[in-house]
């Protein structure tokens, strides 16, 4: 029996022991319970939304019923004016409302004072400086009419190196066996050239002009050396040449425009320079004069 005591001794030892050796518990803060997600309330309100939607209601097809117009009541017309640009237009001549537009009056007059010679389209466009379309509708019309031809020919051109080839094109030209050819030539070529209204506004943006004459194809005699003669200071050449082929354009033919310095019109007038005599005592036609001459 006194076995059996000392082994329950021991256990009561080892018990005390083993609670000596255990680690001690780290106390840890208590967490706080997360919230709760809302979802209650929204399952809640879908719940209240179905429950609130109605059935689709059947789609009815009604008939059309006709309408009966609305009967007007006859009311007194009243004259509206009609509201009138404020851009002038430019008056017309006579020989333009004749011949219904301006462009077929610059071709005719281009033709008729070169009834020689055959142009390309491409240089048809550049000596009348107007819209190609209508140049071409014009063209077409003079061509309906027979009074204007056209054929293939060789045509010479510059190369970029400066040397001159041939190329075949289509060239029109003016039909002389048209019927009152001649008449037509006279009539269009005694038309006026420009407007001595618009010259002198035009003349006046080149530069400070003493004189401005006009002989040649104004004055009806093509054979004079000069059409345009010019003296002035702080002439615009650019100016000057828009200014040249604009003419050109409504004439129908190259012109020889004359340009000289006050100082070179004055030595070469007191020289009696043969060309400046001969083109002031001629026919002619005076613009603009800032220069005692007579």
């Amino acid at each position: 029996m006194p076995r059996k005591q000392k082994t329950n001794k021991k256990r009561k030892t080892t018990k005390k022991r083993q609670a000596k050796t255990k680690p001690a518990k780290k106390k840890t803060a208590k967490r706080k319970p997360a919230r709760k997600k809302r979802t209650t309330t929204k399952r809640k309100i879908r719940k209240k939304k179905t429950a609130t939607k109605r059935k689709p209601r059947k789609k009815t097809i009604r008939k059309k019923q006709s309408r009966k117009k609305p009967v007007r009541r006859k009311t007194k017309k009243t004259t509206r004016k009609r509201k009138t640009s404020s851009k002038k237009e430019k008056p017309k001549g006579m020989l333009e409302e004749l011949f219904e537009s301006p462009t077929k009056l610059k071709l005719l007059k281009f033709f008729f004072r070169n009834a020689e010679d055959a142009f390309p389209a491409k240089e048809i466009f550049d000596r009348i400086r107007t819209d190609k379309r209508l140049i071409k509708r014009e063209l077409e019309k003079l061509q309906k009419i027979n009074l204007v031809k056209d054929k293939t020919a060789w045509v010479p051109y510059k190369t970029k190196r400066g040397e001159i080839k041939k190329q075949r094109k289509r060239v029109y030209y003016i039909n002389p066996g048209f019927d009152f050819f001649t008449e037509l030539k006279n009539l269009v070529l005694k038309s006026t050239v420009a407007s001595k209204d618009d010259l002198l506004n035009k003349a006046k943006k080149i530069g400070n002009i003493k004189l401005f004459v006009l002989s040649g194809v104004f004055v009806g005699n093509e054979n004079n050396r000069a059409d345009i003669f010019i003296a002035g200071d702080k002439i615009n050449h650019k100016k000057l040449n828009s200014f040249i082929k604009n003419i050109e354009a409504e004439v129908g033919k190259i012109i020889n425009c004359a340009v000289m310095t006050t100082k070179e019109f004055e030595y070469r007038y007191d020289m009696y320079d043969r060309f400046v005599r001969d083109l002031l005592d001629g026919e002619n036609e005076v613009l603009i004069q800032k220069i005692d001459l007579w």
